[in-house]
């Protein structure tokens, strides 16, 4: 117990000592769709809905598609925050709960590149990617700032 709480202190030193990033240059996340997607608005909290996979269609009944960068990128830990409300080491516990479910998370794709091909491709499919790489093969529907 005395261990743990020695690393405990030496992690809450070191990141207090940490610069914290100041919003104005936190990269920009561009929420994207397809262009051939019939989905023309989404809000934070759709987003929440879907990434959480409490909700699963479209209005018009399609399956939404959502899929993610890898755990533990920079883009992917401010989605999980700005949407989700926590990170996605925190989601790991809500994970397990919802697998017993015949829940799954959605899928990772390894690159913003590769998001965004997917996303282009597939009309049901929403992703993020920095919203410098958001390219003109897809749509923005949302810019988390």
């Amino acid at each position: 117990m005395a261990a743990l709480r020695s690393v405990l202190g030496v992690a809450l030193v070191v990141a207090a000592a940490l610069p914290a990033v100041p919003a104005e240059q936190a990269p920009k996340i561009a929420v994207i769709v397809g262009k051939s997607s019939k989905v023309e608005h989404v809000s934070k909290d759709d987003l929440r809905e879907l990434y959480l996979r409490r909700r699963r269609l479209w209005p018009d009944g399609e399956r939404a598609l959502p899929v993610n960068l890898p755990s533990g990128t920079a883009v992917r830990e401010r989605f999980s925050r700005l949407v989700l409300g926590r990170s996605s080491e925190d989601l790991v516990a809500y994970w397990n709960g919802r697998y017993f479910e015949g829940i799954t998370p959605p899928p990772v794709l390894p690159t913003p590149a590769a998001v965004r091909a997917y996303v282009a491709d597939e009309p049901n499919a929403i992703g993020y990617v920095p919203a410098e790489d958001a390219g003109t093969d897809c749509r923005v529907l949302l810019i988390l700032e």
